[in-house]
């Protein structure tokens, strides 16, 4: 498949400083892998990877995604000893190869090269920081980040108060990118206060969409009032992560990880003992639960 002539190394000026941060011999490690990756996907080829398509490749790259959290947790707990920095860098080097393949199963089903993609991602880096490649200013990140959005909507010919997010993030993703770009036009409080207040108001809410099944006798299942009023609770956690710089991903994983820990603590414990789960009544568990959290590492 032609590549558009409109793209070559020229589209990419760079500026003196910028010249000198090029290491040509690890764009030549590139290049080399980039011909790996051809040459598993050829005719002839590594019979699983020439089958690859886009479709087939998402959830290598979502659980890849994962993976690469799971292994920056553990090396953030790990203190980041070279053993754990390792595992990090393993699990990149998986997420770039499912890169690889779905750029080339891109270009193979019609679709931009990977070297189209360089390039006009290189092109996009360039337009979008003015502050280091152009005469604007911008001091700290909020600035940016303002910056950033500025150039995006007068590249796209949107309006600066249209909230398009791709649908296809997960839930939790696409709220916070809902509400980043809620935030870019002002549409935002300026501390996490108010949005722990409006979390209680959910609560609250929640909590008289429950009485109300339950005053009915409805189940909760596919109730759309107690759906719709999760939902907003949900919503506003995610806005609290954000105002409060957190990755709402980052946390929850962080939680399952020592939920399962503490789960897997207190089974061990009472097998030990010669009892089941099954044996205990909710109190004994909590208490067994609140020694677990003692053993386990420090949050």
């Amino acid at each position: 498949m032609k590549e558009k002539s409109r793209n070559t190394t020229a589209d990419l000026p760079l500026d003196p400083q910028t010249e000198e941060w090029i290491d040509h011999d690890e764009g030549l490690l590139f290049s080399r892998y980039a011909a790996i990756i051809r040459r598993l996907r050829a005719p002839d080829g590594c019979p699983w990877d020439r089958e690859q398509t886009l479709q087939s490749l998402r959830r290598f790259i979502v659980e890849e995604s994962f993976e690469v959290l799971a292994a920056i947790n553990d090396a953030l707990v790990d203190q980041e000893t070279p053993e754990s920095l390792e595992l990090v860098s393993e699990e990149l080097g998986d997420v770039i190869l499912v890169t690889m393949l779905m750029a080339d199963a891109l270009h193979r089903q019609g679709g931009p090269s990977f070297r189209e993609i360089l390039l006009e991602n290189g092109a996009k880096l360039l337009r979008r920081h003015p502050h280091i490649f152009g005469a604007d200013d911008a001091s700290d990140a909020a600035q940016v980040a303002l910056l950033w959005n500025k150039i995006k909507v007068e590249e796209e010919k949107k309006s600066a108060c249209a909230l398009e997010v791709s649908p296809g993030l997960p839930p939790l993703e696409r709220s916070w990118e809902i509400q980043k770009k809620a935030a870019s036009v002002g549409f935002d409080w300026d501390n996490p206060a108010p949005v722990i207040a409006k979390i209680r108001e959910e609560i609250l809410e929640l909590e008289e969409a429950l009485e109300k099944a339950s005053a009915k006798g409805s189940s909760f299942r596919d109730n759309l009032s107690i759906e719709s009023e999760v939902g907003d609770l949900l919503f506003s956690v995610v806005n609290l992560a954000r105002k409060t710089k957190t990755d709402p991903s980052v946390a929850l994983a962080g939680t399952n990880e020592r939920f399962l820990a503490r789960f897997s603590w207190i089974k061990e414990r009472l097998s030990r003992e010669n009892r089941s789960m099954e044996d205990c009544d909710l109190e004994t568990l909590d208490l067994l639960w609140e020694e677990a959290k003692k053993e386990s590492p420090p949050e």
